[in-house]
């Protein structure tokens, strides 16, 4: 029974590490952009539902769809737009820039405090099979990641818009050749970005209850480790490497001994160090974008 907690609790962790890499992985194929600013809309979402849950769930969950999509929307509008040419390395510098910029806007607007909400307090209720308690909150998370990746891969497989996304993912200088409009492709990886966060935002403030101005970056942090052990620009690959994250910091904080597992996150980028010198582009390694705007 211990082993099977330890899967379930280790797949809903996968899960969200998942949905993030996804977004992230998606954006890098494209644009070749490792958006370190994707925890900004998962902080930007979370705020959106501790703020408007307590009035009506519905609108929150519609305000953190939208507020996460439309800043997803600005950041590529007023930062990337403009610097689609320059080399990854400008790009990677100015994501991390407006991370850093985004945290101090919602330092100057909710101030550095969590602020905290019941989000879904139903869902913090638990379930006994034997001597197996499943969190509720577990179950929800693998069933959202599982009906969103449905959905993306529906979309990116069975509508000519999302087979437009997966070629510019595969090779953007191609896509373009062939007639792929550039920036409808690029506002679209975002706006799925967003949707994502969204749901990240969601299962994390549930689990959490609160949200302060760093929310989203652990998971963003783990998942672009995760994107690096699957292969950037790889879609399937980012998923994949998200679960191997996720599974590993839940198998370690289970498994490692209690003088030991403060060290847990130690493991897993040594985890990641193994990985990458055994295959240096990741697991799943795609070809990089060569061009993009």
């Amino acid at each position: 029974m211990n082993l099977i907690q330890a899967l379930i609790d280790a797949t809903s962790t996968g899960a969200v590490y998942a949905l993030a890499a996804l977004g992230i992985g998606l954006v890098f194929g494209v644009m070749r952009l490792a958006n370190f600013a994707n925890g900004e809309l998962i902080t930007a979402a979370g705020y959106a539902l501790v703020l408007l849950w307590p009035v009506s769930w519905p609108l929150a969950i519609i305000a953190a769809i939208v507020v996460s999509v439309a800043l997803a929307l600005f950041m590529d509008v007023a930062v990337f737009r403009w610097i689609r040419s320059q080399p990854p390395a400008t790009l990677l510098i100015a994501s991390f820039g407006l991370s850093i910029l985004l945290q101090r806007v919602f330092d100057g607007i909710f101030g550095t405090n969590v602020i905290s909400a019941a989000v879904a307090p139903g869902l913090a209720a638990s379930i006994r099979i034997g001597d197996l308690r499943i969190n509720l909150i577990s179950i929800v998370s693998i069933a959202l990641a599982a009906v969103l990746l449905l959905l993306i891969r529906f979309f990116l497989t069975r509508t000519p818009m999302g087979l437009q996304v997966q070629a510019a993912s595969e090779d953007f200088r191609a896509a373009r050749v062939l007639g792929i409009r550039a920036g409808v492709v690029i506002a679209l990886t975002f706006a799925i970005s967003g949707v994502l966060a969204a749901a990240i935002a969601f299962v994390l403030t549930t689990q959490s209850g609160g949200v302060g101005p760093t929310f989203g970056v652990q998971v963003t942090l783990f998942a672009l480790i995760g994107s690096t052990i699957g292969g950037l620009g790889r879609l399937g690959g980012s998923v994949v490497g998200g679960f191997v994250v996720g599974f590993a910091i839940s198998i370690f904080t289970t498994w490692l001994p209690s003088w030991i597992n403060d060290f847990r996150i130690a493991f897993v980028y040594l985890l990641v160090a193994v990985v990458l010198v055994i295959a240096p582009n990741g697991l799943f390694a795609g070809r990089a974008v060569k061009e993009r705007a």
